[in-house]
């Protein structure tokens, strides 16, 4: 059971789940799936540095483990994500890429300034958070068909707390801040930024 709890935690995580969001996010504002598709591939161009770069931290001993579950040490991976953000944000701008990405990178930002300040009190689970995101992000996009993946967060939560990176209620105040993150984002998006995404 520990090797499944690590293979769905594996397969669930932020790596995996960031990936349709982008797709779907061009995909629904431009009708043209080539195009999502080229954007998705492009954004993972920015996120294979990142992974890389927890790699070579854990075989340097700078990370714990790939989960970067220490949360002593994830202010340092924040900081790398940050500087990636930035440099994607750059790129986008320059190359004219989709708007809607924009919002998608306000996301990002949002939940990494959000985990890092609760972080200070309590680790709570970023794949729970970025998964629960996910879902509800697919929810409000394609109207209800999400809870065909709703029993994914329950999953991961016990993968998390089977394989000992994260406590009951570090998954669920990880699940609680993929709920407030995407409704934050959401709300705003809808009040302000609509009309820019359209032109």
């Amino acid at each position: 059971m520990n090797r499944f709890a690590r293979i769905i935690s594996f397969l669930l995580g932020p790596t995996f789940t960031l990936f349709p969001i982008i797709f779907i996010s061009v995909a629904k504002f431009s009708h043209d799936y080539s195009h999502a598709l080229k954007w998705s591939i492009i954004s993972y161009a920015f996120v294979l540095p990142v992974i890389l770069f927890v790699v070579g931290g854990v075989m340097m001993g700078y990370f714990t483990n790939f989960d970067v579950s220490n949360r002593e040490q994830r202010p340092l991976l924040f900081f790398v994500c940050g500087l990636a953000i930035f440099l994607y944000f750059l790129f986008i701008y320059f190359f004219n890429g989709p708007k809607i990405i924009y919002i998608d990178l306000f996301a990002v930002i949002l939940g990494l300034t959000i985990i890092t300040i609760v972080n200070r009190w309590i680790k709570a689970s970023i794949h729970l958070a970025t998964l629960t995101s996910a879902v509800l992000f697919i929810g409000i996009v394609y109207k209800g068909y999400a809870f065909l993946l709703l029993g994914l967060i329950p999953l991961l939560a016990w993968s998390r707390v089977k394989t000992k990176e994260h406590s009951v209620r570090e998954t669920v105040i990880g699940t609680i801040l993929g709920i407030v993150i995407t409704l934050i984002v959401y709300l705003i998006t809808r009040q302000f930024f609509m009309g820019l995404i359209r032109n």
